[in-house]
């Protein structure tokens, strides 16, 4: 009885407070309660009673009641460790770190051996400190406590909020060693080596995580992700009907960008955005006073884009342009940058293209929230969603009237926060509106810009400089290895059966994905020499070798996005397949607003009749790769000004919507840039 010794108390107390006891543990509370009230009435100053009463009021949530109770406990007998602890916990919580780091202390008098005591005064020496001065917290608690799990997963997930994923993954390691069922160790630890693409052994982690631990918040998802990125089939199926169900039941097993890769429901993309933001960003918009919608005498709409990748990566190589070409004399276009500067010439005319880059990486949300609120933004644009170095934080929090998602994650976020998403009638068709909780802005050509700046080395390249063979039909997809699967691979595998000399050229970025791909292909009875990869190379030389290969095969159901229009930019044609979710319809819609809508299959069956017919008539496929090059000038694909026109007739006709006092609605914008 924490220390109270029974000859120490009547037979009366005992004989209220035993059975209050056993309520407790047995979370019988209000029961419990009752009779530890009984103990007070009989002994007053009775330590076990008060502290109780204490522990149920902060499990309540009700902290300054559980203060107080604590406070008389120990007025009532100090001698007590846990007793401080638990004070110390309540203090933190009510954001009283000083007092919090006073009570530690008394517990560490009290049992300074014991690690709890240490990880108490860490924590609150921590509180509100930057990840700097937490990390120095950290490492000095770790030479009182050098073999304390927890120690060692707080110092990595320090050290991984700074980068240092090298030092996160060593301090990991210690946790796991101190105790291999670690939860929070083994996470972390896998997610870390998922962000250094060390993709095998972040599946294997996620596997034993999975074991400790079934209900780990997308976990599975993560797994099946990782393995994806290496191409490792091995129960795939039924790795992906799991993750569906649990996701289906509004379980959080999936994060909704690795689902997409395998996903082939909208509704179960729906549902996996909306469990994501539920667990990880609720609306945070009660934190900060309501945006204001500006004045219609206004003399410029504010345009807020907010990325992380402002820089040469997949988002920026298709929307620089666009940004370049925003019509200044109606609308001022900010920058928030939550990336960095790497250099590039694509950087630099970002920066050129905009009224203001406004750094925001090293900013929490409330001050970031407060940047937008300060530049006067109307609309706010989330060029991540789920993807990349994302600021759905940022969003939660509601800093601009109206917000938008656009071209980063092409689904729905499934956030209350979020206004609009802009897509167009094939990627989203208006049967589908009902699986995006966003309103829909329809664009009347493809929803995605494209650089026409994006130039292409003039160097004359052979198949030899390029490791493909001299003579033979070339077959290739430079899509990232997560969208492949082995429904399509198999496909692939019975062209290259049946087109004598022809191979697949893949972009293989991951060794292991190399190397089990051509594992795939001893399974397919196909010689592992028919598989080529291409190597990293820089945009302008990897799409003059683009060239050289003479069909795209698109994967389903994540076609390509970025890879696609670099395929039509350098003059090849693309196969694709449609689906129902947006990521599979891409391709077409592609190839629509390109002029080569015969080149858009709705299944798989026809997918693999017409790219087998394409690789044996050789003036078929020569036709479409004529009209390609006669499109490219004039098609809408890479009509930038164009698609500049009717994005800025959406802003417009949001923030008309949003002045009026109308909710968000689906907007449809006209070839003139009418909106209906």
């Amino acid at each position: 009885m924490s220390g109270i010794h029974a000859r120490d108390l009547s037979a009366s107390v005992l004989a209220e407070l035993i059975p209050a006891q056993a309520l407790h543990e047995a979370d019988r509370l209000t029961e419990a309660e009752a009779g530890y009230r009984k103990v007070l009435g009989l002994a007053p100053r009775n330590f076990v009673a008060l502290h109780g009463l204490g522990l149920i009021a902060l499990g309540r949530g009700e902290l300054e009641e559980g203060l107080q109770w604590l406070r008389k406990a120990l007025a009532a007998d100090a001698q007590h460790a846990d007793a401080w602890l638990n004070l110390s916990r309540a203090e933190l919580m009510m954001g009283r770190p000083d007092a919090a780091l006073t009570a530690a202390d008394r517990a560490r008098a009290l049992r300074p051996q014991d690690a709890a005591t240490h990880m108490a005064r860490a924590a609150a020496l921590t509180h509100g400190r930057t990840p700097e001065e937490t990390l120095v917290v950290w490492e000095q608690t770790l030479q009182q406590i050098p073999e304390h799990a927890e120690a060692w997963n707080e110092l990595g997930a320090v050290q991984r909020g700074l980068e240092q994923y090298d030092a996160a993954l060593e301090s990991f390691r210690r946790a796991l060693q101190a105790d291999p069922a670690h939860r929070l160790a083994l996470n972390n630890f896998a997610q870390v080596m998922q962000h250094l693409h060390r993709y095998e052994d972040a599946a294997l982690v996620y596997e034993r995580l999975w074991q400790v631990w079934p209900d780990a918040p997308f976990a599975a998802g993560h797994m099946l992700h990782c393995k994806m990125m290496i191409c490792d089939w091995l129960q795939f199926d039924s790795l992906c009907q799991r993750v569906q169900a649990e996701v289906d039941a509004g379980r959080t097993a999936a994060s909704p960008f690795g689902l997409q890769g395998w996903c082939t429901s909208p509704a179960t993309a729906r549902r996996a955005a909306e469990t994501f933001i539920r667990s990880s960003f609720p609306d945070r918009a009660s934190e900060m006073p309501p945006p204001v919608v500006h004045a219609r005498g206004r003399d410029k709409i504010c345009i807020g884009y907010v990325s992380g990748e402002f820089r040469h990566q997949a988002t920026s190589i298709l929307i620089t342009e666009l940004l370049e070409l925003h019509d200044h004399s109606r609308f001022e276009v900010v920058a928030f940058d939550n990336g960095h500067d790497d250099g590039s010439l694509l950087r630099r005319r970002i920066e050129a293209a905009v009224d203001a880059l406004v750094p925001i990486a090293r900013l929490e949300a409330l001050p970031a929230a407060q940047a937008v609120r300060e530049r006067g933004i109307d609309v706010l644009v989330n060029l991540n969603g789920f993807f990349g170095h994302m600021r759905t934080d940022l969003f939660s929090l509601r800093p601009a009237p109206v917000q938008v998602n656009y071209l980063g994650f092409p689904g729905t976020m499934g956030a209350p926060f979020m206004d609009y998403l802009v897509a167009d009638r094939l990627v989203i068709p208006e049967s589908s509106h009902a699986h995006y909780s966003e309103a829909i802005v329809t664009l009347p050509d493809c929803y995605q810009p494209n650089d026409r700046q994006r130039s292409i080395s003039p160097d004359v390249l052979t198949r030899r400089d390029v490791g493909l063979p001299d003579t033979g039909f070339v077959f290739c997809c430079f899509n990232n290895t997560y969208k492949l699967t082995p429904q399509v691979f198999a496909v692939w595998a019975r062209l290259l059966k049946q087109v004598p000399g022809s191979v697949l050229w893949f972009f293989g970025w991951v060794p292991e994905a190399a190397l089990n791909l051509a594992g795939h292909c001893r399974d397919h009875g196909i010689e592992s020499g028919r598989i080529v990869m291409a190597p990293f190379w820089p945009l302008e030389r990897h799409l003059a070798r683009i060239r050289l290969a003479d069909l795209f095969l698109d994967t389903w159901p994540y076609n390509a996005h970025t890879t696609g229009s670099d395929a039509l930019w350098a003059g090849l044609p693309v196969l694709t397949c449609t689906g129902d979710t947006f990521p599979s319809r891409v391709g077409a819609s592609l190839l629509s607003a390109v002029g080569l809508p015969e080149l858009i299959t709705h299944s798989l069956a026809d997918y693999e009749a017409l790219a087998l017919r394409l690789a044996r008539e050789p003036a078929l496929l020569g036709g479409l790769r004529q009209r390609l090059a006669s499109n490219r000038a004039k098609a809408p694909l890479f009509d930038t000004p164009r698609l500049a026109r009717h994005i800025e007739s959406a802003y417009e006709a949001m923030v008309a919507r949003a002045r009026a006092g109308q909710l968000p609605a689906p907007l449809r914008i006209g070839a003139s840039g009418t909106v209906g």
